[in-house]
């Protein structure tokens, strides 16, 4: 059964600059809000976050119960937000810890915005895999159910899981740029072969499987090959393959253009660009191996770049005990830098060149 929350928040938010600002500087990096789309704080959740083209900012939360949450903050920029809470139920739960003489390894959340913000499509993942004395044994088994919930009626109007579509475990989950969901596959071995359906939206309706082959070029290079070219064809169209699965991972012109032959913080880290260009933002993460050769992240910080000035700009420290995602938006000529942590706590930083500089 579904149930829909909705609050209207007055209270739970605070504006807030620069604690100490010398004299004749220019606070570029401003935090203007803190935002609790639930009083209930759950550190470390899994959770997925988008951003609708409203600017609507949705959260994914995992729930051990298998009854899921999507939150829904609109008129976060406002004295007034509206927060909107539904739970969806039909998800990963603590009961699905094993299967078929299998643990749990992995599990993910995601959420995506689908057709012009009219719908959003909510993805748990999972994988199971045998182990003994610590080496998997076996094949491991890969599932993903998922929602899709109509934001103008808040009504899920489909469902499905993918255990019964024959793909391989290795799996990844992107909206294209068609409104597909597609879910992609790779095996493991010397001979590694990909395989990929997409779903329609809203209705999840599976299309046909383009399956191939990564051939390669060189040690460094490979290049996949369709062992099902009239499968693939039908959904790639005239594009390549190569070009279909590789779809929004290019560098902008704004990018390659702002860290050329420039030392910034930001240039050494993958990073994002906000929607108008002006300003670029990196996750950096640092830490060190234990002693059990396991990564121990001791600090993670958001790198803050202005393309104006091609330099750094601004920090912004991020917690190394919780879970944390982040977005980057504009709204009439602002620039905003939105960062959420726990599923439910969200913060906003507005992004400021000086005045000489602003666009």
């Amino acid at each position: 059964m579904r149930v829909v929350t909705k609050t209207s928040i007055s209270t739970a938010f605070l504006f807030a600059g620069l604690a100490v600002v010398p004299p004749l500087s220019y606070a570029q990096v401003t935090k203007i809000k803190v935002l609790d789309l639930d009083p209930h704080r759950d550190r470390r959740v899994l959770f997925g976050m988008a951003l609708t083209p409203g600017n609507e900012v949705l959260s994914f939360v995992a729930k051990n119960t298998g009854t899921w949450e999507l939150y829904r903050a609109s008129s976060w920029v406002d004295q007034k937000p509206d927060i909107e809470k539904i739970s969806i139920p039909g998800f990963f739960s603590k009961q699905d810890t094993r299967r078929d003489g299998k643990s749990m390894e992995t599990m993910g959340a995601q959420v995506f915005v689908a057709h012009h913000g009219n719908y959003a499509v909510c993805v748990s993942s999972a994988m199971w895999v045998k182990r003994v004395n610590g080496r998997a044994v076996g094949l491991a088994i890969a599932d993903e159910i998922i929602a899709v919930l109509d934001l103008n009626s808040s009504r899920i109007v489909a469902t499905t899981n993918t255990a019964d579509l024959d793909l391989f475990y290795a799996r990844g989950v992107k909206l294209d740029e068609d409104g597909f969901l597609c879910i992609d596959s790779l095996s493991t071995g010397k001979v590694r072969k990909g395989a990929f359906i997409r779903l329609s939206v809203p209705y999840l309706k599976p299309g046909p499987k383009c399956s191939y082959d990564w051939i390669a070029d060189s040690p460094t290079k490979e290049h996949p090959q369709a062992t099902t070219p009239k499968e693939c064809s039908e959904i790639i169209g005239s594009r390549t393959l190569a070009d279909y699965l590789n779809e929004g991972r290019a560098s902008s012109p704004v990018e390659l253009a702002a860290c050329q032959n420039n030392q910034s913080e930001f240039c050494r880290w993958p990073g994002e660009f906000t929607p108008d260009g002006q300003f670029g933002v990196a996750l950096r993460s640092e830490g060190h191996d234990n002693f059990w050769g396991s990564w121990v992240t001791t600090r993670n910080s958001y790198i803050v770049f202005s393309t104006a000035q091609r330099a750094d700009i601004g920090e912004v420290e991020v917690p190394t005990n919780d879970s944390f995602q982040s977005t980057l938006t504009s709204i009439d000529g602002h620039d905003y830098l939105l960062i959420l942590e726990s599923g439910t706590h969200l913060t906003a930083y507005e992004l400021h060149n000086p005045p000489t500089m602003a666009h």
